[in-house]
């Protein structure tokens, strides 16, 4: 609506209301371009707001009832969904989450169990390797003295003997007993003296368990904290696996996928590969 056609206006008759601060008349219309409701005068003749988009303010607060009511009817349907989520969403979520949890202390009851059975089982029968092998060892050694005693006892005496002809015996009588010294100086040859052998030694490598390896390797390399200059044995790598550059990263060789994985091992924050 332009100025010319703007009239007096609503509003008249009807109990006053706020008042243009220039004209002092009712604030009748609304000015779409200043935004703001400014009287009759002010869109008349000689009026600031001539020329502007001018709308009754009835019809401008009539469309703001309405905004408010669609709104008001949005925060309804807001309030309605938000309040049927809190009332049957949220109950089942939790439930959800309660028997999801106790699903997964479960099985990491479980699974942790049957790590720790087997950890069990294992260490036990490593243990009795090791017992087996030490005492197997132990018996070498025993058995072995009780060689070398007998071995002394018997050279003692040849000595004894020997050392008997050479001061008791004539010459004549020296001669009679060549054969016999013959003998004895045999007898003495065939002992031998002592060698070193693997048999008297603790066999380490009754300890090997790939379990072990893998669950050990695991271990280390879960507790480096990532700030650690870690870096690959090339000596240890094996075959079927390829070292970066920067002894930092290795990648398997597909062509050789039908080979065993190695195990990783940490010692001194260098990773070899050990075989199991």
């Amino acid at each position: 609506m332009s100025a010319e056609n703007a009239g007096p206006g609503p509003g008249q008759g009807s109990e006053p209301g706020p008042l243009c601060l220039e004209h002092g008349q009712a604030l009748s219309w609304f000015c779409c371009s200043e935004r703001l409701p400014v009287c009759a005068a002010c869109v008349g003749l000689g009026g600031r707001c001539r020329g502007h988009r001018i709308r009754r303010a009835e019809e401008r607060a009539e469309e703001l009832r309405n905004k408010i009511v669609d709104q008001c009817e949005k925060l309804q349907l807001q309030s309605a969904g938000i309040n049927k989520y809190v009332a049957e969403v949220l109950p089942g979520k939790n439930q959800k989450a309660v028997s999801t949890a106790s699903a997964a202390r479960e099985q990491v009851i479980q699974r942790l169990g049957l790590v720790r059975s087997l950890c069990e089982s294992e260490e036990q029968r490593l243990l009795e390797v090791v017992h087996g092998e030490e005492e197997r060892a132990h018996q070498s050694i025993l058995t072995q003295r009780v060689h070398w005693a007998e071995a002394l006892q018997k050279l003692d005496t040849i000595r004894t003997s020997l050392v008997g002809m050479l001061t008791h015996l004539d010459d004549l009588q020296l001669i009679q007993k060549e054969q016999e010294i013959f003998e004895r100086s045999e007898e003495a040859e065939g002992i031998l003296d002592p060698q070193e052998s693997e048999k008297l030694n603790f066999n380490e490598k009754c300890t090997r368990s790939s379990l072990l390896t893998q669950l050990w390797a695991t271990a280390v390399l879960g507790s480096l904290s990532g700030t650690e200059d870690v870096r690959i044995d090339e000596r240890t790598v094996s075959p079927f696996l390829q070292l970066s550059d920067d002894q930092r990263t290795l990648t398997f060789n597909a062509k050789k996928s039908k080979a065993l994985f190695p195990v990783f091992a940490v010692a001194d924050q260098t990773i070899s590969i050990v075989s199991c």
